[in-house]
């Protein structure tokens, strides 16, 4: 049995048994940078959907909320604790200095928008709260940054879980290359946004230069 079957069995077990709450521990997991993938929680609850086992849009706002709080969890160790315990926690999920300085880099370039953009970004979607937090971001800004990329970006999975929903073997099959399909074109459309966003920028910049 292949890792992305086993780690499919084990949430689909959870989900099936503990219905949205297993949903909402599983995505408050993902989002505090633990290793439980969306990307095979969210079409498992799809799944689920399509069986009608489950509510779509519930399934959405719980996900979406587990998210946050999850998002939200490490935004508080950068902004109460700093660098040195992101490191020290980090050594329990696999979280290492050069996947911070990644992180940290793009928050430096981009500014505060890179929190709303990295929701559609493998690996730094979980990852921008630290830097957040360490540069005590407003905390009402970065809610409502990762509110909006977490709703669309969880909408999107479950709803791939309803598409296939309707074979088992499908889903299974399907998961790496739909996922990777859908980061790819996640993180060109966050490109495109970004660069919108920077042309806007310039003018002002050039505006307020003497």
């Amino acid at each position: 049995m292949s890792i992305s079957s086993q780690i499919f069995n084990f949430a689909l077990s959870l989900i099936v048994n503990s219905g949205y709450s297993g949903v909402f521990v599983l995505m408050v997991l993902e989002s505090a940078t633990l290793p439980v993938p969306s990307e095979v929680v969210l079409p498992i609850a799809g799944w689920l959907v399509s069986k009608n086992i489950l509510n779509f849009w519930v399934v959405v706002i719980v996900a979406s909320i587990g998210s946050l709080i999850g998002t939200l969890i490490d935004y508080s160790i950068g902004y109460y604790l700093g660098r040195a315990a992101i490191l020290r926690y980090g050594r329990i999920v696999r979280l290492n200095e050069n996947h911070l300085k990644t992180t940290e880099k793009w928050f430096a370039k981009h500014g505060e928008l890179i929190v709303l953009l990295a929701r559609f970004v493998p690996l730094i979607r979980t990852l921008i709260a630290f830097p957040a937090g360490i540069a005590e971001m407003k905390l009402w800004k970065f809610v409502s940054f990762s509110i909006i990329g977490i709703v669309i970006w969880d909408a999107i999975l479950i709803y791939l879980g309803v598409l296939f929903g309707q074979n088992y073997n499908s889903i299974v099959s399907t998961l790496s290359n739909a996922f990777t399909l859908v980061e790819i074109l996640s993180v060109v459309v966050a490109i495109i946004v970004l660069y919108l966003w920077l042309r806007r920028k310039a003018p002002q910049k050039e505006k307020a230069q003497p």
